[in-house]
């Protein structure tokens, strides 16, 4: 029965709920495909993150790309502590980590970064830009390093 309500729920757009100690074990991880890197607009204020997004490569998008002439990449620019968290989603910390990491940097009470730190994951997640790993999943993907992944920085 368990299975029935599962394909019922997936069949009417329901996602499975999350429960908030789910949300901070797990890991984000930046999608490869995204070019970024850290930059000075202002000297005034700090390096931030600027990202290049690439279009859709399939037939249907490289169809539209040609009638309307988009560009090969969209660029997004991440404010100061979006840049933070976003050089955080490495594969390596979880979103505990980052939020406590938030949390000291800014000066923030726990409650408010938590909430911020989430629902920023869930905009980038939405987006694409980032996955967000279960701690399990990731130890059984490289068991010989303890779950983590190798940074890599991609220059824009």
């Amino acid at each position: 029965m368990h299975l029935f309500g599962s394909i019922k729920n997936m069949v009417n757009g329901n996602r499975p709920k999350v429960t908030r100690a789910q949300m901070l074990g797990a890991i984000p991880v930046r999608n490869v495909a995204v070019q970024w890197g850290r930059e000075t607009r202002d000297e005034a204020r700090p390096r931030i993150a600027l990202l290049r997004i690439p279009r859709r490569s399939d037939r249907f998008g490289n169809t539209i790309a040609k009638l309307f002439r988009l560009p090969e990449f969209r660029k997004l620019e991440l404010d100061e502590i979006g840049s933070d968290v976003w050089e955080m989603c490495d594969g390596t910390i979880s979103v505990e980590a980052v939020t406590r990491a938030i949390c000291a940097k800014y000066h923030l009470n726990r409650r408010q970064a938590e909430a911020s730190v989430a629902a920023y994951l869930k905009m980038l997640a939405e987006r694409r830009l980032i996955a967000l790993r279960s701690p399990k999943a990731t130890a059984a993907k490289n068991p010989s390093s303890g779950g983590t992944t190798s940074r890599r920085r991609k220059q824009v």
